[in-house]
């Protein structure tokens, strides 16, 4: 853990990450699942914060017009190395790239369309408001951002068996709590969309304001 969040790296990146990740049910279905009805037509840009090794990002691809732009970003070298290596294969351009999610190198209304996934909770809070006031920045009116991440479970089990969690730290409470909503709002963000992906698994979806 830097004071960034959770990197990735050596036996934990890449590959490795890919795979024991859809060991827990975060695989193809499941990014398919967080997109939705989110494409990316002629012209548009994306960005992806905290991509990983690329997942969220491909899945995207997959439906994007060849003209259309993808940015990843990450902090870990490994993630974005296996991204990279993988890229090739899109007709849309593929971009990956090492900065923080909190700050990131593009300007004001950049982008049409912002996306996270299963990332957020990785980071510290101050980390993760950051992320979300930067999101609201780079979009440009009328832009969407694409937030999917753990949160409170459905079912009484599962909240049972995931409540001790809560309070091993800070950064926990956060995606137990139904904060994220209010962070975008105070961003800027309307949320036109929520539901859930998986028992845990979160999907909201805001909207820019233009005004």
């Amino acid at each position: 853990m830097t004071h960034k969040g959770r990197e990735f790296k050596g036996i934990m990146g890449g590959a490795n990450y890919k795979r024991l990740a859809s060991f827990f049910g975060i695989g193809t279905k499941f990014y398919q699942k967080a997109l939705g009805d989110i494409d990316l037509g002629p012209g548009m840009k994306a960005v992806d914060l905290g991509c990983g090794p690329g997942a969220l990002s491909f899945a995207l691809a997959e439906r994007a017009h060849e003209s259309a732009v993808i940015i990843g970003t990450d902090i870990s070298n490994d993630q974005l190395d296996y991204a990279g290596r993988h890229a090739g294969r899109f007709q849309c351009r593929l971009e990956f790239k090492k900065t923080s999610m909190d700050g990131l190198p593009f300007p004001d209304g950049y982008f049409d369309l912002a996306m996270t996934s299963m990332a957020l909770h990785e980071t510290p809070p101050e980390v993760r408001r950051g992320a979300v006031r930067e999101a609201a920045r780079v979009l440009k009116p009328g832009g969407r951002f694409l937030l999917t991440d753990w949160s409170r479970p459905q079912s009484l089990f599962l909240t049972m068996l995931w409540f001790p969690m809560v309070f091993l730290g800070e950064k926990n409470r956060d995606n137990w709590d139904n904060v994220y909503p209010n962070l975008c709002r105070e961003s800027g963000l309307d949320l036109m969309q929520d539901g859930y992906i998986s028992s845990i698994a979160r999907r909201q979806v805001f909207v820019k304001k233009t005004v």
